[in-house]
């Protein structure tokens, strides 16, 4: 028997952000559910099962920062990713060491949002690293060279004519290695692909 999706609360007072990020979580097999702001998560925090906090650090009447102070002195240490415009290192360092996961720069790349709910997953679990799966490696393995360019560069979010141009190829034959990689993977979109990735234990770069 499967266990049920992991839940995921995405606080954010931008419909279509708060939304956009609800649906690609749903597609990459989490249950998210929205809330339009801090106090409101607040108010339903204690019928909520565990689960990780998405919360945006600018917002009306209690920034994210405020809501996981507020989460810390409710005693939960369920994992917090902030969204964020622009934060000075100062502020980062501050709130990594009050328990939050990861500062996501907005608009925020779906590997990289997915890759650290992955890890507040593993922290909400009691583990200091997310498991790396052993039969996805092998998978990995699989891939020629070539392969393995052109997987890197779709990670990085590269376009298959700026792949193609990268690598010195035609961008036909970029579709060519990008189908043969997916069916190797076992994966039919790109969404599947980051997934099994992460999963495998790919690393993700950070925008610069």
């Amino acid at each position: 028997m499967s266990s049920p999706p992991a839940r995921v609360y995405v606080v954010d007072d931008d419909t279509d952000q708060r939304d956009g990020l609800a649906q690609s979580l749903a597609e990459a097999g989490y249950e998210p559910k929205g809330f339009c702001s801090g106090m409101e998560l607040l108010e339903s925090f204690p019928r909520l099962v565990p689960g990780c906090i998405i919360a945006d650090m600018v917002m009306p009447e209690m920034s994210g920062i405020e809501l996981q102070r507020r989460l810390l002195s409710l005693g939960c240490r369920w994992p917090v990713i902030m969204l964020t415009g622009q934060a000075s290192k100062p502020l980062v360092t501050r709130a990594m060491e009050a328990g939050i996961v990861a500062f996501l720069e907005k608009p925020v790349r779906q590997i990289e949002l997915l890759a650290a709910v992955i890890r507040g997953q593993a922290l909400l679990a009691g583990k200091t690293e997310p498991a790396i799966d052993p039969r996805l490696v092998q998978r990995l393995n699989k891939l020629t060279r070539r392969e393995r360019q052109v997987l890197d560069y779709v990670l990085k979010d590269k376009l298959n004519k700026q792949i193609a141009a990268i690598l010195g190829i035609g961008e036909t034959t970029v579709k060519s290695y990008r189908s043969a990689l997916l069916k190797k993977l076992g994966v039919h979109t790109t969404l599947e692909l980051v997934v099994f990735s992460l999963r495998a234990g790919l690393l993700v770069v950070p925008k610069s």
